[in-house]
């Protein structure tokens, strides 16, 4: 008997010092991976975005009026699962339009989404508090603490966010004041709540800005 248990002492004793270095290479790898420098994380981001390319072949063209429709329903959802560690889905107009696809995937702490409409694609690395984000492969900004700020030396103020997760919306501070109201998903109002209200006309920085936060914080 007591053979026996020192045997069993002895395979477990193994498979936890197997399942150990299993567990260290996995998570050496996965950082090596989520590093925005390496080739992983570049084929990383080449196979998101075959998945992408999949689901967006139906999307509704973008033109002006599409920001202010852009709704907080999704349609086509599909969970991650043991094989699979990517999500996906689309967001719709009020109108039931699909007008942009997602896909993410997370390992650890970091979470890697990429958006697409008719014309335009976003990248969010979010790790932590800070969320890198990237238009069309170049760098756009870092939101960090509500605010969003520009890449490059400087760091200027693209917008501020006044998150107000108690409420049905949240202002998005463009300048000095508030040019949009973001939908909070945790408030949603009617069947077809809108993910954006905008207070004023918006220049094309503003609107990547706008969209990018609202693509943000739907997440």
């Amino acid at each position: 008997m007591k053979v026996l248990f020192g045997l069993f002492t002895i395979l477990l004793t193994a498979a936890f010092f197997v399942t150990g270095v299993v567990y260290l290479i996995a998570r050496t790898i996965g950082q090596i991976a989520w590093n925005p420098e390496s080739k992983a994380f570049k084929r990383l981001l080449e196979s998101l975005r075959a998945h992408l390319k999949k689901h967006s072949s139906n999307l509704v063209p973008w033109d002006q009026e599409m920001l202010s429709l852009l709704s907080l329903n999704r349609i086509n959802e599909k969970k991650p699962g043991w094989f699979n560690p990517v999500s996906s889905g689309q967001i719709t107009t009020i109108y039931q339009e699909p007008v942009l696809s997602y896909v993410t995937q997370s390992t650890g702490k970091v979470q890697l989404t990429l958006a697409r409409t008719s014309d335009r694609e976003f990248i969010f690395r979010k790790k932590g508090n800070e969320t890198e984000i990237w238009l069309d492969g170049q760098p756009f900004g870092l939101f960090v603490d509500g605010a969003l700020l520009a890449p490059g030396k400087g760091s200027r103020l693209l917008a501020r966010l006044d998150d107000r997760p108690d409420e049905a919306q949240s202002p998005l501070l463009l300048g000095n004041a508030a040019a949009v109201t973001l939908g909070n998903p945790g408030r949603k109002a009617g069947p077809n709540p809108r993910a954006l209200t905008l207070l004023r006309e918006l220049t094309p920085e503003e609107e990547n800005t706008a969209l990018a936060m609202a693509v943000l914080k739907s997440f």
